[in-house]
């Protein structure tokens, strides 16, 4: 899908990759002490904020959000478990691009691209486990960072689309009703 930065071209790319998905889990990867890495985990906790808030919180189970911070490898016995069908990954991506600005990827994507990933393990073999072990569908929402130095926050800039990836994907949890 490549790099895209209009809200409803994310809404789109977002909503075509969930339907008809049984269960999904969407994970934030990210270093909260390297300032825009962590914005994948923004999203889980701006999710998890919206979730508390919400009148049906306890009415969850399709959906698994985890904040996997640098290691998401830790998580794998636990979505396996959860056996879902999708599997959204966000995190900070060097695209060359804007600060901000928002790439959903696909494995295929990957694969002809220049994407750097700031953990230890590659995007590409996080996407083939869940895809030959899970049997999961994988999408990638990266997003652009302005600020990988030893810092405590978000840049405005990607803060804006934290912002609209967890908007997005809470648009889908409420029109599914459920989540865990």
């Amino acid at each position: 899908m490549g790099n895209i930065n209009k809200a409803e071209e994310i809404v789109a790319g977002i909503n075509r990759f969930l339907e008809g998905f049984k269960k999904a889990v969407i994970m934030g990867i990210g270093n909260e002490l390297r300032g825009d890495d962590a914005a994948g985990l923004k999203v889980i906790e701006l999710l998890n904020e919206k979730i508390k808030k919400w009148d049906y919180a306890d009415n969850f189970g399709l959906i698994m959000l985890l904040n996997c911070g640098m290691v998401p490898e830790n998580f794998l016995g636990k979505i396996e478990a959860f056996s879902p069908s999708h599997i959204i990954i966000i995190d900070a991506v060097e695209m060359s691009k804007p600060p901000g600005t928002i790439g959903i990827f696909r494995r295929e994507d990957l694969l002809h691209s220049t994407t750097i990933s700031t953990h230890n393990i590659s995007p590409e073999i996080l996407f083939a486990y869940f895809e030959e072990i899970v049997g999961a569908k994988v999408l990638l929402v990266g997003i652009q960072p302005k600020i990988l130095d030893f810092y405590e926050g978000l840049s405005q800039e990607v803060y804006k689309s934290v912002e609209l990836i967890a908007n997005v994907i809470w648009r889908v949890i409420i029109a599914y009703g459920k989540t865990t």
